[in-house]
């Protein structure tokens, strides 16, 4: 069976609902509009905020955030911690938004930094998650050419056609710098299989 759809009522629908439902009854307002009979008992609590919203809007958000004082200082402490290079997660934002919810209680009341306040609170600030990488930071004019070619090198990135990019292309300093002989090449057990 397939999961029911949910449906969105506009403020004025809503409105139309509840008109019937004191002239009758909740029960024969739900069945004559194909509601729920809950649907009509919330419909009815929220009357006034119904009457007070555009016709044509469904649901009853508020725009503007519940607790604008915590959130001011909930997104001065984010854009300080990114000025820093800090890294900022939704949970040190909520735990941060606790902390100062406890030291503040005249300004959150209620407040619970649960993971739908931090979605919204992110919405209405224009945060999104992202972490400072350092990968590309110089443009490619900065860079000398030496880096370049030593980084291609050390990659085994070569575009000469002679057979040199099967070769050791680069060796740091640190490393030893020993040559092939004759009597290494005799000691590889692979060189014979090869040959034959």
């Amino acid at each position: 069976m397939a999961p029911a759809r949910r449906r969105k009522f506009e403020a004025s629908f809503k409105l139309k609902v509840v008109k019937f439902a004191k002239e009758h009854n909740n029960c024969a307002a739900a069945s004559q509009y194909g509601v729920t009979e809950k649907m009509v008992r919330d419909w009815k609590a929220n009357e006034d905020a119904l009457k007070s919203m555009p016709s044509s809007k469904c649901a009853l958000r508020r725009g503007t955030p519940h607790w604008s004082e915590l959130e001011k200082h909930v997104a001065d402490m984010v854009h300080e911690h990114r000025q820093n290079g800090y890294v900022v997660t939704r949970n040190k934002i909520r735990m941060f938004a606790l902390q100062w919810g406890k030291s503040n209680p005249d300004h959150s009341k209620g407040f619970k930094a649960t993971v739908s306040w931090c979605t919204r609170f992110m919405e209405r600030h224009n945060l999104v998650l992202r972490q400072k990488t350092k990968i590309a930071q110089k443009l490619p004019a900065d860079l000398d050419g030496k880096t370049v070619i030593k980084s291609f090198k050390k990659c085994g990135i070569s575009n000469s056609l002679d057979g040199m990019e099967d070769d050791f292309l680069w060796q740091d300093e640190g490393e030893a710098k020993a040559e092939a002989t004759p009597s290494d090449s005799e000691l590889d057990p692979y060189d014979d299989c090869l040959t034959n």
